[in-house]
């Protein structure tokens, strides 16, 4: 499959699951999503599925560069050739799953708090929200690797066999969705009790 094909494939799996779970917010957790900065979720849904690839192709210097270019779950590619660490060959444990995006969301849990002031709210907000972006982003990406894969050869994550593999992916896909829910639905009760 040519390469822009699999990307924009990608693009519109990501953006489904993304508009999935967003009306799964407004429907029960409309003032959670009045709380998510919508620009910051999208962009990060976006670059976790598949890349921001067409900032390369509108010649955009700074965002076309290969992480940006890259979905995030394939970032373990330029990093192996970069370092030759084996347990970054592609489709490792560490980027096909969203470790990274729960630890920025620990991150976030652990910051806000300690922050008082206006703008470090923001930032540590946008955090949140990036997080929760990425987190659904590279679920996206991991369903469509399954699907893409299944007609091939089947999904494999490197170094586990077929069944830890799928199991891994079902693993990864219920944290990768449940726990923005949950992030969001806390969202909106604390929205709610402010109301009161």
């Amino acid at each position: 499959m040519p390469a822009l094909w699999d990307k924009l494939l990608h693009f519109a799996v990501g953006m489904a699951i993304g508009m999935a779970f967003w009306w799964v917010l407004e429907r029960n957790h409309r003032s959670a999503a009045a709380a998510i900065n919508p620009i910051c979720f999208l962009v990060m849904v976006i670059w976790g599925a598949s890349g921001l690839f067409f900032f390369r192709k509108l010649g955009v210097p700074l965002l076309g560069g290969t992480f940006f270019y890259m979905a995030f779950p394939d970032w373990d590619i330029p990093l192996y050739n970069a370092t030759g660490l084996r347990f970054l060959i592609h489709r490792s444990w560490l980027f096909h799953s969203v470790l990274i995006p729960m630890g920025l969301l620990g991150g976030w849990l652990w910051f806000a708090p300690q922050f008082t002031l206006a703008w470090q709210k923001t930032a540590v907000n946008l955090l949140r929200d990036g997080a929760m972006g990425l987190s659904v982003g590279v679920s996206a990406h991991l369903i469509w690797d399954a699907l893409l894969s299944s007609t091939r050869r089947g999904f494999y994550i490197h170094g586990f066999s077929g069944a830890a593999s799928y199991g891994w992916l079902l693993l990864n896909l219920v944290v990768g969705l449940g726990v923005p829910l949950v992030v969001a639905s806390s969202l909106g009760q604390l929205g709610r009790l402010q109301d009161d």
